[in-house]
């Protein structure tokens, strides 16, 4: 230290003595407690700007990051995906239909089987039993106006399961990968069966054919073998 420095420190420390104790009748020893209070009150005020300011700093660059990494998510929404978004497979009665086709197409309840096949056309074969501890809770067709029908469902209900009995002039698309080949009736089919669910497809004269729902391989054959003009 200087001897310049050194004066003007104590040129200011007289005249902060002389503002601070100017109206005050106090020893040496006091003033120099006051003197210590008072730095350590700056010191300590001095410790607390730097975290202060690096929190400050530290929020704003995680705001920073948070934005950038949710921008892109903000301008891109992720697409839901839907039972028809899996490559390769198509559930009956969609047949495949475009949005503006499905928009147009009418679902029609049907009271009876006699009904449902005079609505559907001459040809289609429907079941002449349901599945074990089923019974026929509903029979309904979708179509455009004024044409045959192009698909034909017998729901079949057992308190809250579901079993669906399907008649499509639309070709069902599935992962044949995951089905074994097999026959209803001397007709080509496919069946994927697993401990709660059974699906089975075939096809009769172009039209498309399904039993799906909570049973098993027997009993589904045993509905799709039952059906009957």
């Amino acid at each position: 230290m200087t001897d310049m420095e050194r004066n003007l420190r104590q040129d200011l420390q007289k005249e902060m003595d002389d503002m601070l104790f100017s109206r005050m009748e106090l020893s040496d020893s006091v003033k120099q407690k006051i003197r210590k209070q008072a730095a350590a009150e700056q010191r300590s005020r001095r410790r607390f700007v730097l975290p202060k300011a690096w929190l400050a700093g530290s929020a704003a660059l995680v705001a920073a990051v948070v934005i950038v990494t949710a921008l892109p998510m903000l301008q891109e929404p992720a697409a839901v995906p839907t039972p028809t978004d899996s490559p390769g497979i198509v559930l009956p009665g969609n047949g495949g239909a475009t949005g503006s086709e499905l928009s147009q197409l009418m679902t029609t309840p049907l009271g009876t089987t006699e009904a449902a096949k005079a609505a559907f056309g001459s040809g289609v074969l429907v079941p002449q039993v349901a599945p074990e501890g089923f019974k026929l809770a509903e029979i309904v067709g979708v179509g455009m106006k004024d044409q045959p029908l192009r698909d034909l469902n017998f729901t079949y209900g057992s308190d809250d399961k579901t079993v669906t009995f399907s008649a499509s002039r639309m070709p069902a698309a599935f992962p044949t990968d995951l089905f074994t080949p097999t026959k209803v009736g001397g007709a080509d089919g496919f069946i994927f069966e697993q401990a709660e669910f059974t699906e089975l497809f075939w096809v009769v004269d172009g039209i498309q054919y399904g039993v799906s729902g909570p049973i098993s391989g027997d009993e589904a054959m045993k509905v799709a073998e039952s059906v009957e003009p």
